[in-house]
């Protein structure tokens, strides 16, 4: 019975994993400005939420089940099980459970909980408790995603999940991009973003001067084409990874040692084929911080794997970049001039862009001067901008795009530097140990960090964050990678 409650758990973690990517949700409270709608201001239940909870809660009777199951004493007062509650809680707030790497970070204990510490007290400080409540909502989901993956799930298979929940985001992306329409499904959490309509993300065109035709860039499942773009930056490194993986069975769950030569062919040509489909969708989300991503990641694997003389594994990454830039290649013969346009900076989009990014700051800077210490509060970024800056338009209200800035913003001075010393201390870990593919990963995430807010700001962000994190570490700790 234990064993296939564990079973079951880890299944469901998969399946959750391959749900992330869809956006249902219910709206209670769509938050408004000026009779415009502000995502930033709006409380929603996903359903991915719900699957987390209920997760979580099964989890959670497993581990007590078994604390007592093996424990020789009845629990005849109270007093036994506070002490497995004790030790239950303690688990699972120190991350460096039991796990080689992990236990280079045992010192960032007392850190990770004063962090978590600081969220819930940013909440006497916020003049919109609903929005901090749901911010902190929000960062418990995502420590509860990163403490199930750690805690019941493979590593390998929770990357092959990761891998397959964006096979039909990166299609729809492409089919979005190459008709140049989208629709809209509750169902399936999708918007639709007209390329006529202000706000959609597009490109523009010129022919003498004038604007010729707007192109709109590709979303996929997701509310912005830089979340699509930073999602298959990472889905395409992990894709690799994989490959480096499969090449050395068994793959950290993904694998067994007695899988026939020939299903290991078709593996390898899946995963051809998600790099292909990946790298498209990729080119259609005209990111630029994702391009910068991949190129970063692909440079530091290749060189990574170079000087440690992991010349086989080299020859698999050579291939996979050759497919990756044929893909590329492919797209770019027949929107080049959409690619011009993207990486100019004096049209007027792209200024346009600019402009905001450096508005954006300047109202990150309006309020670090009453704010430097303590902070707004969680989820408070925009109402605290709409009081100190009011009488703009409503699309002037948005998170500045740097997401360390961002928790400075609404945790104080404290949540900036534990968050910076947290992710670089991990960072070195992997590093000093030579990690190559947890390095990369890492680096990865950098340009969505420091160009952009949605791994904080966004439902879905800060799970993949959580997510990733995970996978990260997972990978660290096979003896290759």
């Amino acid at each position: 019975m234990e064993k296939l409650m564990k079973k079951n758990i880890e299944v469901g973690i998969y399946a959750l994993v391959f749900l992330l990517p869809w956006q249902t949700r219910w709206i209670f409270d769509a938050g408004n400005f000026s009779g415009q709608r502000s995502e930033y201001l709006t409380r929603s239940l996903y359903g991915t939420d719900i699957f987390l909870i209920i997760l979580l809660i099964l989890a959670s009777i497993f581990i007590f089940q078994k604390a007592h199951f093996s424990s020789d004493k009845k629990f005849t007062s109270i007093y036994p099980f506070m002490e497995v509650l004790r030790r239950k809680v303690k688990v699972m707030v120190n991350f460096s459970e039991a796990k080689p790497l992990i236990g280079g970070l045992a010192s960032e204990k007392f850190a990770w909980l004063v962090f978590f510490f600081l969220c819930l007290l940013s909440f006497l400080v916020a003049d919109n408790k609903t929005l901090a409540l749901v911010g902190e909502a929000k960062i418990f989901l995502a420590v509860g995603l990163f403490w199930l993956v750690r805690k019941f799930a493979k590593p390998g298979k929770v990357a092959l999940a990761f891998v397959l929940s964006l096979l039909a985001p990166a299609s729809l992306a492409l089919w979005q991009f190459l008709t140049q329409a989208t629709f809209a499904n509750k169902w399936l959490g999708l918007a639709e973003h007209p390329a006529y309509l202000g706000g959609s993300s597009v490109l523009e065109t010129f022919a003498n001067g004038m604007v010729e035709g707007r192109w709109l860039r590709a979303y996929g499942s997701f509310d912005h084409p830089n979340i699509l773009g930073s999602v298959l930056v990472v889905g395409i490194l992990v894709v690799i990874i994989l490959l480096f993986l499969e090449a050395k069975p068994p793959i950290g769950g993904l694998a067994s040692k007695n899988i026939s030569s020939k299903k290991y062919f078709w593996l390898r040509l899946f995963f051809h084929f998600a790099l292909i489909l990946f790298s498209a969708a990729l080119f259609a989300s005209f990111s630029r911080g994702a391009w910068l991503a991949l190129l970063l990641g692909e440079i530091v694997l290749g060189a990574g794997l170079f000087f440690q003389k992991e010349f086989a594994t080299l020859k698999i990454w050579f291939f996979s970049t050759l497919i990756i830039l044929a893909s590329f290649l492919v797209m770019l013969a027949g929107y080049h001039d959409l690619v011009v346009v993207r990486v100019q900076s004096n049209v007027r989009l792209e200024k346009l862009s600019l402009d905001q990014r450096a508005t954006y700051v300047q109202q990150a800077k309006t309020l670090l001067k009453q704010n430097f210490v303590a902070g707004v509060g969680v989820g408070n970024y925009v109402t605290a901008l709409m009081k100190a800056t009011p009488n703009e338009p409503a699309w002037i209200y948005q998170p500045v795009h740097n997401v360390f800035l961002l928790i400075w913003v609404e945790l104080g001075l404290g949540g900036l530097l534990l968050s910076i010393l947290l992710f670089g201390k991990l960072f070195w870990i992997f590093v000093r140990r030579k990690k190559i593919a947890s390095i990369v990963l890492s680096l990865a995430l950098l340009p969505a960090l420091l160009l952009d807010h949605w791994l904080w700001s966004f439902h879905y962000g800060i799970l993949f964050f959580a997510l990733v994190i995970a996978m990260v570490i997972g990978f660290s700790e096979e003896k290759k990678v």
